[in-house]
């Protein structure tokens, strides 16, 4: 049973869902703003896993097995 807190915390979360950019994931207000133009720089970050995975499948593509419909995830150990 949903009680009104659960109901608030989900209608909060569909308006922040709502008010995200799905190209760079600011809250639109910030990112579409003519005055933040020029305003922002380029973060990498690296998740390893996910650098692990990309090495994975470049290795087997180059080994010939282009490794198609194959679903690649990671685990710790």
């Amino acid at each position: 049973m949903w009680t009104d807190e659960d109901r608030a915390l989900l209608l909060a979360l569909l308006a922040e869902q709502k008010e995200t950019c799905s190209t760079c994931g600011h809250p639109m207000s910030i990112c579409r703003d003519p005055k933040t133009a020029g305003t922002w720089s380029i973060v990498e970050t690296i998740c390893q896993p996910g650098r692990i995975i990309a090495a994975h499948v470049e290795n087997a593509a180059k080994a010939g097995n282009p490794m198609r419909g194959v679903l690649v995830g990671s685990r710790r150990g």
